[in-house]
């Protein structure tokens, strides 16, 4: 029996043995970039992390750092504060710029600030807002807000550089997104999404841009010890405050310590603290991945980081149920509402094309339902059995 077992153990060590081999031969070359010497270009870079971001460039020798963000007067202060730190012939430039302004003024600017200091060598994206709280107490216009400011902008930023890296061969984007980029919680509902999108972008953009030896990385800093958090702490809902204080506050120079070691190390992801790593390491499904030490935990670790990350979550569950007892809160006619928004239109809108379909027999029918209709959780009482009921009549129509 031992004798069959340390057979067993010896194929699985083997197997697993050719697998990290395999990978190691598959992971994508690191793009690694120096600062020093470079022009680095950061939205958002008046205050918090962007300024922090400055400064740490600053520091490793980036030849040219320029800032943009809507305040002149808080741009100009920012930028005296950075130029304190600069040595041998450094340079801080800074320029109003709306983010949200649209591909044209953003462009317009990224423009000005090569003609003035040179081709940007390093893009941080960094501008971003949050709207936290319930679903259905969010001002509606705010998912559009956060889409364009959060990752709108951050396209448009990275469309006006990227020609002139690419014909440099040389250069690197840096898009700062968020731990509810990662894992969305309970008042996220309009951040979330905008933050979900930029990693997508990332990703995308990792392998399409790999070719030309232009590097791409994603921030997701956790509570972070800026202005704006402690803005934030003004009007964040209890449960927020008490899901998100399980990761800690970090300080920003921290967080931008970590960024500045991506791009010049070349990888890809960066996290901060162990439950950052963690999280990084469990979300990383079919993403980039440069590290070799970062493939090995993933293939070894995972299955106990998804058990420890239900723990998270049970926890979570358990602070907005101490909050709410949404169901009997619902109004009643959103359960009629609901089914026949997101189930009974789907039916009769199939209704009305199937016969045609069927007498060509020819035709696609396409649903679009949600994770809610997968996985029912708290607060989708009425939004789920509708959902679940779509994903019923496309198993029985397939």
């Amino acid at each position: 029996m031992l004798e069959i077992l340390g057979i067993i153990f010896a194929v699985l060590i083997t197997a697993f043995a050719c697998l990290i081999i395999a990978v190691w031969f598959s992971l994508p070359k690191k793009i690694s970039l120096s600062l020093v010497g470079k022009h680095v270009f950061i939205t958002g870079g008046s205050k918090g992390i962007g300024k922090d971001i400055a400064f740490e460039v600053v520091r490793r020798g980036a030849a040219t750092v320029t800032i943009a963000a809507r305040n002149l007067e808080v741009l100009k202060s920012a930028a005296n504060e950075i130029k304190a730190l600069c040595k041998n012939g450094q340079n801080v430039k800074y320029y109003s710029m709306d983010a949200t302004g649209g591909y044209e003024k953003v462009k317009s600017v990224l423009d000005k600030a090569a003609e003035d200091s040179g081709p940007v060598d390093v893009l941080i994206n960094n501008v971003g807002v949050v709207v936290q709280g319930a679903f259905d107490e969010i001002p509606i216009e705010s998912f559009e807000t956060q889409m364009s400011m959060n990752y709108l902008s951050a396209a448009h930023a990275t469309r006006a550089v990227i020609k002139n890296m690419k014909e440099r061969k040389s250069g690197h984007i840096s898009f700062v997104s968020s731990a509810a980029g990662q894992c969305a919680i309970w008042g996220y509902s309009s951040y979330s999404p905008s933050k979900f999108a930029l990693r997508g972008f990332a990703d995308s953009l990792h392998m399409e841009l790999m070719p030309f030896n232009i590097g791409v990385s994603i921030l997701y800093p956790p509570n972070t010890d800026t202005e704006g958090y402690k803005e934030e702490l003004r009007t964040m809902p209890e449960e927020v405050m008490l899901i998100s204080e399980s990761a800690g506050l970090f300080s920003a120079q921290s967080v931008a310590e970590k960024l500045a070691d991506t791009i010049e190390n070349g990888n890809f992801t960066t996290t901060v603290g162990f439950e950052g790593w963690m999280l990084g390491m469990l979300t990383v499904g079919a993403g980039p991945e440069s590290n070799l030490l970062n493939v090995i935990a993933q293939c070894c670790l995972n299955g106990l980081f998804r058990g420890i990350m239900l723990i998270y979550l049970g926890s979570f569950h358990r602070i907005v149920k101490a909050f709410q007892g949404a169901f009997d809160e619902i109004p009643i006619e959103s359960f009629e509402k609901q089914m026949s928004m997101n189930y009974l239109s789907a039916a009769h809108a199939t209704r009305a094309v199937i016969k045609n379909m069927k007498e060509r027999k020819s035709g696609h029918i396409s649903f679009v339902s949600s994770a809610a209709g997968q996985c029912a959780i708290w607060g989708y009482s009425s939004y789920s059995p509708s959902k679940f009921a779509l994903r019923g009549f496309a198993d029985s129509l397939h």
